[in-house]
C-alpha cells in the first residue's frame, strides 16, 4: 500500500464494481480481490482492488504473493 490508499468496505467495492457484496466476500475468500483484516473487519486498498480487477481483464487471477495479503 502506497501512502493512505483509500481502505474501502464490501459494500463500497460492490457498489464500487456493481456486483453483489456476496461476491466481493466470496472473491476476497478465494484471494482474487486482496483484503486487509483489522480485528473482525475486512478492508480493501482502492489501489489492489483496480490491479485485481485490471489482472482479471487481461485474464489472469492474482498471483500467489496477493492472496496471501488477505490472510492478514
Amino acid at each position: 500500500m502506497s501512502g493512505l490508499d483509500e481502505l474501502l468496505t464490501a459494500d463500497e467495492v460492490a457498489e464500487l464494481l456493481h456486483i453483489p457484496r456476496s461476491t466481493v466476500s466470496d472473491y476476497a475468500r478465494r484471494g482474487v480481490l486482496p483484503s486487509i483484516k483489522l480485528g473482525r473487519h475486512v478492508r480493501f486498498v482502492r489501489s489492489d482492488v483496480a490491479e485485481a480487477i485490471e489482472q482479471l481483464r487481461l485474464g489472469r487471477a492474482a498471483t500467489t504473493g496477493d492472496a496471501s495479503r488477505s490472510h492478514r
